[in-house]
């Protein structure tokens, strides 16, 4: 009787993967869930180190924006900042998932739901690929981050914490030009303090002096993050927000320090 149990047991094993050939992808996914949740450092082996890893806001003006970070460059962010997302501990849970085979690679979309934020990702999803050592590897991922929070509550709402992962995060992706004029330079985090460094292109002291700058360009720069739903929740979680201004040659313009009774004005 064990022997014929055995026998059917692996018939049944081989059919089923016969029967739903995408399993082994949905269990790629299930992994992946399952390491992100314990924060084990072995999820970002799922990673190539070549693969594209695209994340998309919805500005408070309703303009998209996009980053991309490589697998890589995830993987050294990870590795540096392990103990801060192991003290953060943000879950995620996968649902809806989909499987679209293409002949090189499979494509694996669902819906992703990430307790930090309270927000489900329907638009989510990761490219798996078969590499040389015949293993999976995700060589691309596209992922939505909301630039509301939708908790009533946070996961575990350290705003030291929240501003330090935020700031390496952004700095891994730096200089950055963000507007045609204006580059950000450096992001710093101290304690509840973020410190924002912008440099100017082409300006200098010739173009417009500093007072002219006090008068038209900070209440200006005050204004815009009042509106930006994501600044205006650290300014009311108790952050300070520093914005150091500097001419195209470094020399220091104006040094800025913000708190949520600035957008109160």
């Amino acid at each position: 009787m064990n022997k014929i149990i055995l026998i059917f047991s692996l018939l049944c094993t081989t059919s089923c993967f016969a029967i739903n050939p995408d399993q082994e992808y949905m269990m790629f996914l299930k992994k992946y869930e399952e390491l992100s949740n314990l924060n084990d450092a072995k999820e970002m082996d799922m990673y190539a180190d070549d693969a594209k890893i695209t994340m998309k806001g919805i500005a408070s003006d309703g303009i998209e924006r996009s980053m991309s970070m490589s697998g890589k460059k995830a993987k050294e962010f990870y590795l540096e900042n392990m103990e801060i997302i192991k003290k953060i501990g943000s879950q995620i849970k996968f649902s809806n998932v989909t499987v679209v085979r293409g002949q090189n690679s499979t494509k694996i979309k669902a819906s992703r739901y990430g307790n930090e934020k309270c927000y489900t990702d329907n638009d989510y999803y990761m490219v798996v690929t078969k590499k040389e050592d015949k293993k999976l590897y995700i060589t691309e991922e596209y992922l939505t981050i909301p630039q509301e929070n939708l908790c009533k509550e946070g996961i575990k709402d350290d705003l030291a914490l929240q501003l330090s992962l935020y700031a390496n995060f952004m700095q891994k992706n730096l200089p950055m030009q963000v507007d045609r004029e204006t580059n950000l330079e450096k992001i710093t985090a101290q304690d509840k303090e973020l410190i924002f460094v912008f440099r100017f292109i082409h300006f200098t002291a010739n173009d417009f002096s500093k007072e002219q700058w006090e008068i038209n360009g900070v209440p200006q720069l005050i204004q815009n993050i009042c509106k930006d739903i994501p600044m205006k929740e650290r300014l009311d979680k108790g952050a300070q927000l520093n914005f150091k201004v500097y001419y195209s040659d470094y020399t220091p313009i104006t040094d800025i320090k913000m708190t949520k009774q600035d957008c109160s004005i």
